[in-house]
């Protein structure tokens, strides 16, 4: 392109023949002057309408820097970047493409290169220019620009690992314990709470750092504010109670009236007859109106929800009886009383009779027996205080802890980069800065978003208005919020979705059409998710509800979606059948792709395992951890054994790796000769030598030269320089027997690399955490039509068939936390936060 007239304008006429059923909205996402939110379930071409608002809005502004896509994680921005990209060269190389998605997207990248071409950005020759970035990429930006005010001064580097640092920190406000600091009660007490478990406290406060994000801005208004412990427990006891508040009401307002009319009189009846001593019912004794819906009146709600439900299904009629609080006829004392027993028994029955088919009033009852406690017992309250005091010392601690190390987590970064902003009423220089430099704001996978994010988005938005030429674009599929990344909010997206972030209205639009999977996968889907998810949205609880699909592809003509019960509790049983499956689909069609989806890791040890006894290749995908490779476990055992000369378990282990290949008589027979020297004394030593076979000895003649000049060189060298120059002397890199191997291996160099560039002393715990963090890589000799993997990452992939194994196994559960909290989005809009010991 050397000349405007290289470039034609775009014919903006389309086929209508191959349009979906929501072009409508699909266009109307286009418009560069308006502001939306969109939910794009999985299938529905997200990326795709993404990439077109990025084209549209290029092919507008003086500079490509005033467009800011933000997303959550690299693969995306990539995708994102490269999909931009395609479509610039497509258009500038290739002719008018003819479907409708192609041939939009070609006219949108046209006109982008025509504005390309009138301020010269050479945009493909200057693909940095394009502002696609991660939220965590973008706050680092952020606090660069302002680093005084971030209060970071130098900045710090970003680390993906930072557990370390939570457990110094935390290490730090637990050797408090023993002196005269005001903690040291607080420590005490909780101490008490956990079993005086000192190590098991210092990982849950290590663990709640990691998450501090989600908790410390309420925690430390409450701790650092002028109000008094009773004031703070009745403003954190009333967001308990404003929950309840309105589940009552929901109920309330979901009861039919004749219901309401008829149940105080039965629920005081059953209360005076229930045959059980401590029934939830009496405290309905004496009830003749319906109880008011305030969280004080809990009990009773609940009580009435006994009366109609019992395992969160309604109960049949059949099961109205003396249990429940209505004796039969016979245990009547006089005829008026059995008359009595009749009557209040029939219309019980009959109450239930006419609700069996309300499953809107079921869920809402079923929700009672799991609400909190609208308040705090005084112990309890006594524990909270304690926690929030010693956390937010844990978090002063961690500052210090960061400002010594020189690095920080990715909390950090977005807090100091709101802090960089300011707040509307005081915006900083850099918040002024950024509101004249970013005109369009696009922000991807919005359901992941949490509330520090959400409101460094009202902050980057504060002032616009419509008609400014400034636009914000959210993209995201609240049903899939059930990934939970990184504590996000889906209560959030739903408060957008009512029309508004921050002073920024939103238009909402809902894509529909699915263009991954075959028109029955899409209906079975349809059929079956309302059942699963919650019937209506509500942004306090987080619920949403299922949203209806349209298949774009047609119906293959076999089975979509075919279900193997199993009723014994044999995983031999159904893991047959997924290995009948994978054979089944090859023999129908040898180029099949399928995925075999697991919900946890272990539940694809038994597959695997099967897959190989019949010979099966496939590849796994962050399945196998990489301590679990033998070139890694022997290159852990060498790191282990050179820093660690005492460590004897770590020196057998080399000696029996491929490099020296000792029998297992010999190493017996040179540990059993001293159990308490060091094995490298042992060799040393020319008597103990002697006592293992000449095999052994002509072995060890090989490698003990390697091992003493790597011993002499401690401290001479980086621990990856140190490591891999002794594997290679020793002989390792020659007993690798695949492309898998030296990926491996390479692997667990980089990350003693890592460990180098951190500064950080290696010890036994550091490169067990730090190798037990990684997976090896998926095998690239393996087929590549069958793969293995979790469930979340075969996020946007698509394969012939999907097989999910082990829907009846659960995962494992979260591990106890010092505190619980939820955050959620009150009625006013604002962040409100529970907490329970």
């Amino acid at each position: 392109m050397t000349d405007e007239t290289t470039i034609s304008p775009p014919n903006d006429q389309l086929p209508e023949a191959d349009l979906p059923e929501d072009w409508s909205a699909r266009e109307q996402a286009l418009d560069p002057e308006r502001s939306f939110i969109v939910q794009a379930p999985a299938g529905s071409g997200k990326t795709g309408l993404l990439t077109q608002r990025f084209l549209q809005l290029l092919a507008r502004v003086e500079a490509p820097e005033e467009i800011v896509a933000i997303t959550f994680t690299r693969k995306a921005a990539g995708e994102m970047r490269n999909r931009i990209l395609q479509a610039l060269h497509k258009a500038s190389t290739e002719h008018e493409p003819e479907s409708a998605y192609q041939k939009k997207t070609w006219q949108l990248a046209r006109a982008a290169l025509i504005n390309d071409l009138q301020h010269n950005w050479q945009l493909l020759l200057n693909p940095a220019r394009l502002k696609i970035q991660t939220i965590d990429s973008f706050s680092q930006s952020l606090t660069r620009q302002m680093p005084l005010l971030s209060q970071f001064g130098a900045i710090p580097s970003l680390t993906e690992d930072a557990s370390d640092m939570y457990k110094e920190a935390a290490l730090a406000v637990l050797e408090q314990l023993e002196t005269s600091h005001p903690l040291s009660e607080d420590i005490a007490r909780l101490l008490r709470h956990r079993d005086n478990r000192m190590d098991e406290l210092q990982g849950l406060i290590a663990d709640m750092l990691a998450r501090r994000d989600q908790w410390m801005r309420h925690i430390v208004k409450h701790v650092t504010g002028e109000k008094d412990s009773i004031v703070r427990r009745q403003e954190i006891e009333r967001v308990l109670q404003r929950l309840v508040d309105k589940a009552l009401v929901d109920v309330d307002q979901t009861l039919p009236t004749e219901i309401k009319d008829a149940l105080p009189a039965l629920a005081a009846f059953a209360a005076e007859h229930t045959s059980i001593e401590d029934s939830s019912i009496k405290i309905c004794a004496g009830m003749q109106t319906m109880p008011e819906t305030a969280s004080a009146n809990l009990d009773k709600w609940i009580a009435i929800s006994d009366l109609f439900l019992t395992a969160g299904q309604w109960r049949k009629p059949g099961g109205v009886n003396v249990k429940l609080g209505f004796p039969t006829e016979k245990a009547a004392d006089n005829p008026q009383q059995k008359q009595n027993f009749k009557e209040k028994k029939q219309a019980m029955q009959a109450l239930l009779e006419d609700l069996q088919g309300n499953d809107a009033l079921r869920l809402k009852l079923a929700v009672l027996k799991k609400l909190p406690a609208p308040g705090y017992a005084d112990d309890e309250w006594l524990l909270v205080e304690s926690l929030f005091q010693l956390l937010v010392n844990a978090v002063g601690q961690l500052q210090l802890v960061f400002g010594q190390r020189g690095e920080v987590d990715f909390s950090e970064m977005t807090i100091r980069a709101d802090r960089a902003l300011g707040d509307e009423q005081a915006p900083t220089d850099l918040s002024l800065r950024l509101d004249y430099q970013i005109k369009h704001l696009l922000v991807d996978e919005f359901q992941d978003t949490s509330q520090n994010q959400y409101t460094l988005f009202s902050k980057l938005t504060a002032g616009w208005t419509p008609g400014d030429q400034r636009t914000l674009f959210l993209v995201g599929d609240p049903m899939q919020s059930i990934y939970r990344f990184r504590e996000a909010e889906v209560g959030l997206f739903l408060q957008a979705w009512e029309g508004q972030l921050g002073s920024v209205p939103l238009e909402a639009l809902q894509l529909s059409v699915n263009f991954r999977s075959q028109a029955g996968i899409i209906d079975w889907v349809n059929q079956a998710f309302p059942q699963i998810l919650p019937p209506e949205s509500n942004k306090l609880r987080g619920a949403v509800h299922y949203t209806h699909s349209v298949p774009f592809k047609g119906q293959l003509e076999d089975e979509a979606v075919v279900v193997h019960p199993q009723f014994e509790r044999d995983e031999s049983i159904e893991t047959y059948h997924v290995l009948e499956v994978v054979e089944q689909c090859w023999k129908d069609d040898p180029e099949a792709t399928i995925a075999i989806l697991v919900r946890s890791k272990a539940h694809a040890v038994d597959i695997i395992h099967q897959l190989q006894t019949h010979g099966h290749k496939y590849q796994a995908v962050e399945i196998d951890k990489l301590a679990q490779r033998p070139v890694v476990q022997d290159l852990l055992s060498l790191t282990r054994a050179i820093i660690h000369p005492a460590d004897r378990i770590s020196w057998l282990a080399i000696l029996r790796a491929p490099w020296c290949g000792l029998t297992l008589a010999d190493l017996h027979a040179l540990a059993a000769m001293d159990r308490e020297s060091a094995i490298i004394d042992l060799l040393r030593d020319e008597t103990c030598r002697e006592q293992i076979s000449d095999d052994g000895q002509q072995r060890l003649r090989r490698i003990m030269p390697v091992l003493e000049k790597v011993l002499a060189q401690r401290g001479r060298h980086f621990l990856r320089g140190w490591v891999e120059g002794a594997w290679m002397s020793l002989g390792g890199p020659a007993c690798l027997h695949s492309q898998n191997d030296r990926e491996d291996a390479e692997v667990y160099l980089g990350l003693l690399q890592e460990i180098d560039d951190g500064g950080e002393p290696v010890t036994p715990e550091l490169l067990h955490d730090k190798v037990s963090s990684l997976f090896a890589r998926p095998d690239v000799e393996a087929d590549e039509r069958l793969q293995i993997m979790s469930m979340h990452k075969s996020k946007g992939l698509e394969f012939d068939t999907v097989i999910l194994p082990g829907l009846g196994k659960r995962t494992g559960q979260d591990q106890s936390r010092l505190l619980y909290w939820l955050e959620r989005t009150g009625e006013t809009g604002q962040p409100e936060l529970m907490f329970g010991p």
